[in-house]
């Protein structure tokens, strides 16, 4: 997983949380374990691609797998079960914080997967994606002032 932060908002509490997060396997379960009752906890990119959603404290469904395995669950275990402390979330309460530094990369897992993209077309689709992202826009200065 590459982002540095995560947009994370919940979903049915009596007092909704949005908020953003940083986005290490720490924090993000953290912020899981913190609110087990929330009917639905969704996080995704700060340009709205989706990484997981919870479920009362579960994991409902997360497109980085991988990250899920070796990452997340390895810690969010333990502090569900009791057996680690739950840290302080690492959040952002003022976007202002925020640099050109910070801008989310592309992801790196399969978030098109809604979209008819296979894990297997995946990596194909993402350097197309990257390719487009580093091309100039050539603009004709006469069409910008019509």
């Amino acid at each position: 997983m590459n982002q540095k932060y995560l947009a994370v908002y919940t979903l049915g509490l009596d007092e909704d949380i949005q908020i953003c997060i940083k986005a290490d396997a720490e924090n993000i379960a953290a912020f899981i374990a913190k609110y087990p009752l929330a009917p639905k906890i969704t996080m995704e990119t700060l340009e709205g691609h989706f990484l997981l959603n919870t479920r009362l404290g579960f994991i409902d469904k997360c497109y980085d797998q991988n990250y899920l395995a070796t990452q997340l669950i390895p810690v969010l275990a333990p502090m569900q079960m009791g057996e680690h402390y739950i840290p302080e979330i690492v959040a952002i309460t003022d976007y202002s914080e925020l640099t050109a530094e910070d801008a989310p990369p592309l992801p790196d897992w399969n978030a098109w997967r809604d979209y008819g993209i296979t894990d297997e077309d995946f990596p194909a689709f993402r350097k197309s994606l990257l390719e487009m992202e580093n091309e100039s826009i050539e603009v004709d200065s006469e069409e910008m002032e019509r």
